[in-house]
C-alpha cells in the first residue's frame, strides 16, 4: 500500500484572474428577508393540507418528502389565483405530468405555459421530449434550476424549489415567494435563458 501526503499532490489551479471571472454569477439581487415566514412542516395527505394557502407577501418555505411534484404544487396554486400564465425551468420532466398539463389548459386552467428544460432531456426522455415538441412551447438549455413562475393580473409568485415535473420518492425543498421584487428577478433570468434557448 502506497500512501501519498497531501503536500506531495499539486493541483493545477487557474489564474486567480480567470478563476475569479469564472466564479461571477450570472444574476444576484439581494432582498430584505421576510420577517415572518410561513414555514410547512410536511403533512401526509393532499397538498391542501400540506401547502395551505398562499399568502401575499409572505413566503412560504416548505419540505416534501416525494409526495408531490412540481408541476403537481403548480395546480394547487392555480385553485387560488386561478387562470394563470405559467414560465418553468426544471431539469426533468414526465409523459404523465405532460398530460396533466395539457388537461389543464383544455379547462382554462392555465392560460400559456412554456418550459425551459436540460439538453439532456432528449435523450433521457425521448418521449415526453417527442410531446414536449408537437405540442408545447419550450426551449432547452444547459440546466439544473427548477424555477417556476406563476403569473396572472392579481399575482406574480415564484417557486424556487428541488423538485422536477417528475414523480421522486425523496425529500424536496422549496420556497414560494409572492414578492414582486423577487418575480421580476427570477422572470428577467428565466427569460433571458428562454432566448438563449434552442429547440
Amino acid at each position: 500500500m502506497v500512501l501519498i501526503k497531501s503536500s506531495d499532490f499539486k493541483a493545477s489551479v487557474p489564474a486567480a484572474e480567470k478563476n475569479n471571472q469564472d466564479m461571477i454569477p450570472l444574476a444576484i439581487m439581494e432582498t430584505v428577508a421576510d420577517q415572518n415566514p410561513d414555514l410547512v412542516v410536511f403533512q401526509t395527505g393532499a397538498l391542501t393540507k400540506s401547502i395551505g394557502l398562499i399568502d401575499p407577501g409572505r413566503q412560504k418555505h416548505y419540505y416534501s418528502d416525494g409526495n408531490f411534484n412540481l408541476l403537481r404544487l403548480i395546480f394547487h396554486i392555480l385553485k387560488q389565483t386561478g387562470p394563470a400564465h405559467i414560465l418553468m425551468a426544471t431539469y426533468s420532466i414526465s409523459q404523465d405530468s405532460l398530460e396533466k398539463v395539457r388537461n389543464r389548459i383544455n379547462h382554462g386552467e392555465i392560460l400559456t405555459i412554456r418550459f425551459l428544460i436540460d439538453n439532456r432531456v432528449k435523450v433521457m426522455s425521448p418521449l415526453p421530449f417527442q410531446m414536449l415538441k408537437e405540442g408545447f412551447t419550450y426551449r432547452c438549455i444547459s440546466l439544473h434550476a427548477k424555477v417556476a413562475l406563476i403569473y396572472n393580473d392579481d399575482w406574480k409568485i415564484s417557486i424556487v424549489t428541488s423538485q422536477n415535473a417528475t414523480d421522486n420518492p425523496k425529500l424536496e425543498r422549496g420556497v414560494i415567494f409572492t414578492d414582486d421584487q423577487v418575480f421580476n428577478f427570477d422572470k428577467q433570468q428565466l427569460e433571458n435563458a428562454f432566448n438563449r434557448g434552442t429547440d
